[in-house]
Parts: structure tokens; sequence; C-alpha cells
């Protein structure tokens, strides 16, 4: 097991009501955890930085993670988790956790650990700049950044463009790029975010159910590769969980179509349960068998 990964984000608990009416309350998640248990299917153990209070449920994640002493607070974030019919979704804070930052990790939290591979899970964007910077000048090699967007309307596009340069890998979901390009497909919101960052390694738009798209800076093509869940429960945590499993397709072989395999079986798992049960049990060899049957799957076109 290795603590080389780290994932930066929230741990919290989710209270979720479904399109069909259905809830589920207090069900443990977070951006970092569903990130971090992406990597974990692959054999790693990455530390989780993400402030907790004494309720989250630590118990269910087994040994999977590394969650250190903390950032800690007296109360964990929680959330409301809303589902529409078309399969989007919003998250909205709960009364006496609503103030986010609050919430969130800062550089210092890092301390004096050092990692050579690092997600940012969504946080606010001038907190995402602020670790990517402080990583890379700790050494890292290679940082990747899922967005948020809830602030979108009020980040600049220098803003944007300063946290581009600062990471290697930009992993928006399609609800993400269309909160920034209104009414852009996927395909053309890649293409835009191309215009912002042309030097920015990789770039993947996760569209749900219907897989994930992904250029590299300077190619003539981009890649797409289906969804490979195999049954559906709850989308919580499967955009996270992609992040995890392409950070450690690209770490170990600089690979974007193996980053795409490995970041869409592991989402595979997300989806498979109610919160992060199907990823915290998710056996090696299942993981494989998915990892090969999808390698035949990526279609190459022209960009």
């Amino acid at each position: 097991m290795s603590t080389r990964f780290v994932a930066i984000g929230n741990m919290s608990n989710d209270d979720l009501v479904f399109a069909d009416g259905s809830t589920k309350w207090a069900v443990p998640g977070g951006n970092a955890i569903y990130s971090a248990l992406g990597m974990a299917v692959w054999g790693v153990r990455p530390r989780v930085l993400a402030p907790r209070g004494p309720e989250y449920p630590i118990a269910v994640l087994g040994d999977r993670l590394v969650l250190g002493d903390g950032p800690m607070r007296e109360r964990n974030l929680r959330n409301w988790g809303l589902y529409e019919e078309d399969g989007t979704r919003t998250f909205t804070f709960r009364t006496k956790t609503r103030n986010w930052i609050e919430y969130c990790p800062v550089p210092d939290d890092l301390g004096d650990e050092t990692f050579p591979y690092c997600h940012i899970a969504p946080l606010p964007w001038s907190r995402q700049t602020e670790f990517a910077e402080a990583l890379r000048g700790k050494g890292a090699a290679l940082i990747s950044v899922d967005l948020d967007d809830r602030f979108i309307s009020t980040t600049s596009r220098e803003d944007m463009i300063r946290l581009f340069r600062a990471v290697d890998v930009l992993l928006p979901s399609r609800q993400d790029v269309d909160a920034m390009f209104p009414g852009k497909t996927p395909l053309d919101g890649m293409k835009a975010l191309r215009e912002l960052a042309p030097e920015l390694a990789l770039i993947v738009v996760k569209c749900g159910a219907d897989g994930a798209i992904a250029h590299r800076a300077g190619a003539a093509d981009y890649f797409r590769l289906p969804s490979a869940a195999d049954s559906f429960v709850d989308a919580t945590g499967a955009g996270d969980s992609f992040c995890g499993g392409a950070l450690v397709g690209l770490a170990r072989s600089g690979d974007p179509v193996d980053a795409l395999l490995r970041g869409s079986v592991s989402a595979s798992f997300a989806v498979a349960a109610l919160g992060p049960a199907a990823l915290v049990d998710a056996p090696p060899e299942i993981a494989e068998r998915r990892h090969a049957s999808l390698c035949g799957r990526v279609e190459v076109h022209a960009f």
C-alpha cells in the first residue's frame, strides 16, 4: 500500500432526496472520500486531507484510506443532496454547516507532508489554486483538479486561467461545463476549455452514464469512452471516484487512455451501491476484469 497519493477536499454526511421521492439520511461521503476510494480500487492507500467532525462514521471506510489526525471540526459538514429526473443534482449545505469555507482544508494543513500524486476535489476556486500552487512548490509531479460549478459565475477568466496553469489534469463534469459555457455540448465545452488552457496536459469531461471524453494538449484527436457500470443504484460520488482512478492511471503509465479506463472502472463501483460501500469492498480482480473489457471500447475522433 502507498501513501504517495492524496485527495484534498471535503468529508460530508449527505441527506439524499431522489427524483422518485425516496430519501436516505446521513450517508457518509464527501468528494475527498470518494476521490480517495477511487484511487484505492487500484491498490494504493491514499491520504485524505479534509476536515471532519466526531460524528463522521470512519469505520465504514475500513483500512483503505489514511485520514491522519485532522484537520478536525466540532461537527462534520452536512449536505442536502437533491436529485432531478435528468440526472442533475444540487448539493446544499445544511444550516449549521452553511459556511462551506469553514469546512474546507487550507494549504497549511499539509504540514511537512509531500505527495507526488495529488487530486484536488471541488472547493472554492481560489482555494483550489492555493493548493495547486502549494503542492507544486512541494514538488508534486502530477496534480489533477475537479471543478465546482457553484462559483463559476463569479470566477473571472483570469482566475480560471491561473488555476488551469497550476495543474496537469482538468476533470470537470458535464454539469460544470454547462455552467461555464451554457448551451454547449460536452465536446464543444471541452474545445472552449482547450482555448482557455492550450498547454494543460489533459482535459477530461465526465459525462455520467455517457462515459467520458478527453483531449491531450496539442493533439489532433480526442478520446471517447463509455461507462463501465453494469448496475446503477446511486450516482453520488461517481465523478469524484472517476477522478481518483484517472489519477492512478496517469501516475502509473502516463497514458490518458489508461486514465479514462481506470477512472471509468472506479466510477462503476461508486454507482453500484448507496454511499461508498461498493468502493470500499471493490474486489481487485473485478476491477481488472472491467478494465480489460473496456480496452476495446475506446474511440478516437478528430478534434
